[in-house]
């Protein structure tokens, strides 16, 4: 989006997605944006599967959706999204190392999906 549309195109890609995540997010979860295009979301007392089946529903919303821009052209975006849950045994720097493991397999198996750290 940045070379393309330029860089304050690619900041309102940012924020139209930071509020969809609000939109989407139950009130207990949060989302924090850990740097460049990259977004962690928190779900506490939640179950893998339904950290999967959330982050597969933003995905298809994202790819259903456009951001009007400029001359009117929108811009189409698509997410690839890595999903962990927690365990006991590890702190939080191990549980978003598997996440990212999983949101690289997410990208190197065609992108615009979701993957799942086992």
């Amino acid at each position: 989006v940045n070379d393309r549309f330029g860089h304050a195109a690619g900041d309102e890609v940012l924020r139209q997605l930071a509020c969809q995540l609000q939109d989407t997010l139950r009130a207990v979860d949060s989302a924090a944006r850990l740097g460049g295009e990259e977004f962690a979301v928190l779900m506490p007392e939640s179950p893998l599967d339904g950290a999967q089946w959330l982050a597969e529903r933003v995905r298809q919303q994202l790819a259903a959706a456009s951001v009007p821009w400029g001359n009117g052209e929108p811009i189409r975006v698509t997410v690839s999204v890595g999903v962990a849950q927690w365990q006991r045994e590890e702190d939080i720097d191990a549980t978003l190392h598997r996440a990212d493991n999983a949101l690289y397999q997410a990208k190197e198996t065609g992108r615009n999906r979701v993957c799942v750290s086992p």
